[in-house]
């Protein structure tokens, strides 16, 4: 059963995101801001470099199951990304976000001319292709680990569902800077930094809209809703990052090493 939360302003499921989806109202939400768990976190299982992930018990061995949790393979992300598409309100915009080896996927869903099937097609014509996308770079201001060059930045991938919702903000670059969530601020793996979840739900959305993230975590996209004056849905398939996301809620508990300012690049 879904928990209410925040005076009515935060909706909380507990479950399977994929499973979840299929039952929430068609275009019943106006933003998506997102950051599913990726086939790509598990390429490190087994091989030593699992302290990536950052969330094992100090000196476990690379194959320690609690280094990993369950996630979301490749050939599913069209299902997914469709249920996204079905959920959000016409000239409304979705942030997905993920790494350099997911990124390729998105692109082919998006019709961006991968060598691939060029987008989604279905029988009887009911889905129409995403309208538009744009990759924004995240930029985490320190550098972390890597075998070539060594890794700072990700991907924040933005659809339109239909026409180009004006942002907010048109000042703002596709370069965006904030310093990635880490050591004791940092409750569970890949989470991202509050005021990052600040700046995509105030670019594209108003006060009193519902904002919707099926990969809840720690429950940072429903804690900056809150701040900002929206509606909140979201699912979590964790019980314990889900009571993570409820006390954060509750007690304001907000990360500490968010940055208040985006920063030209």
């Amino acid at each position: 059963m879904p928990e209410t939360l925040c005076g009515g302003q935060v909706t909380l499921h507990h479950g399977d995101a994929l499973a979840w989806l299929p039952l929430v109202a068609a275009e019943s939400v106006d933003l998506i801001v997102t950051d599913p768990p990726y086939e790509s976190l598990r390429k490190w299982e087994g091989i030593g470099t699992t302290a990536r992930m950052g969330m094992g018990r100090k000196g476990s061995g690379a194959d320690d199951a609690e280094k990993f949790f369950p996630t979301i393979r490749n050939d599913q992300l069209p299902d997914l990304m469709r249920e996204l598409w079905r959920i959000l309100k016409w000239n409304c915009h979705a942030y997905v976000m993920c790494d350099a080896d997911t990124l390729p996927y998105f692109c082919q869903i998006a019709g961006k001319g991968w060598p691939c099937e060029p987008c989604i097609h279905h029988d009887d014509g009911a889905f129409v292709p995403w309208s538009n996308m744009k990759p924004l770079v995240w930029d985490k201001m320190t550098a972390g680990m890597g075998y070539h060059y060594r890794c700072r930045y990700e991907f924040v991938v933005m659809f339109d569902k239909g026409k180009n919702r004006k942002l907010n903000d048109l000042g703002i670059p596709d370069v965006i800077q904030f310093k990635r969530v880490d050591g004791k601020d940092r409750l569970v793996p890949t989470q991202k930094p509050l005021d990052l979840f600040k700046l995509l739900i105030a670019q594209s959305s108003s006060v009193g809209e519902v904002v919707c993230d099926p990969f809840l975590g720690a429950g940072t996209a429903a804690v900056a809703s809150k701040e900002l004056g929206r509606r909140f849905v979201g699912c979590e398939l964790d019980a314990g990052h889900l009571a993570i996301a409820k006390r954060r809620l509750a007690a304001g508990l907000f990360d500490q090493t968010a940055s208040a300012e985006t920063n030209n690049v």
